[in-house]
């Protein structure tokens, strides 16, 4: 072990790779959901049209796969810098105060995603001593809907403070991001 894996900040460099691995395991679920989610629409139709039936519960797999798939993949697209975002200020305001803002934002960003995870953790915990169910076509325990989300927004959570981390060991300006509304 050379010296620089066996201090403390290549330990966090190795976390953050293994971390963004795993970021990229997540889309990857997403997209398979997202395929999923096509083909049983895609069979429900055609059952429909050959007057075979239909899969009655195919719409709402697909609406807990959109969910799934949405949160399975915010995480990568925030790491990729691929979400939205509206940039027209930080291009407006000199590099040392966008970098000012940016860091700014992922604090609030992280602070949000600790306290949703910290909220849905507490709604599904109260949903699963009540056994709250949702009923539609499918029955399921709300809490096995919740707890996703619970996840996510810690998944979240954490990739802001690598955000913030990167940013600060970066250089004093704006991000490049991939993805801006300005």
């Amino acid at each position: 072990m050379n010296k620089a894996t066996a201090s403390p900040f290549g330990l966090l460099e190795r976390l953050d790779r293994c971390y963004g691995r795993m970021l990229d395991g997540l889309a990857f679920l997403a997209c398979l959901l997202i395929a999923s989610m096509v083909i049983v629409i895609c069979a429900d139709v055609v059952m429909r049209g050959l007057r075979r039936g239909n899969l009655s519960w195919a719409p709402e797999v697909a609406e807990y796969a959109l969910y799934l798939a949405t949160f399975l993949a915010a995480p990568w697209l925030l790491r990729l810098g691929q979400h939205i975002r509206m940039d027209i200020v930080l291009r407006a305001v000199p590099p040392r105060v966008a970098w000012s803002l940016e860091l700014a934002m992922d604090v609030v960003g992280a602070s949000i995603c600790a306290v949703l995870a910290v909220g849905t953790a507490r709604v599904a915990l109260a949903s699963a001593e009540q056994g709250s169910l949702v009923l539609k076509i499918l029955v399921l325990p709300e809490w096995g809907i919740l707890v996703p989300a619970c996840v996510l927004f810690f998944i979240l959570f954490v990739e802001f403070l690598f955000r913030l981390r990167r940013l600060w060991r970066g250089p004093k300006t704006v991000r490049q991001e991939a993805t801006s509304a300005a």
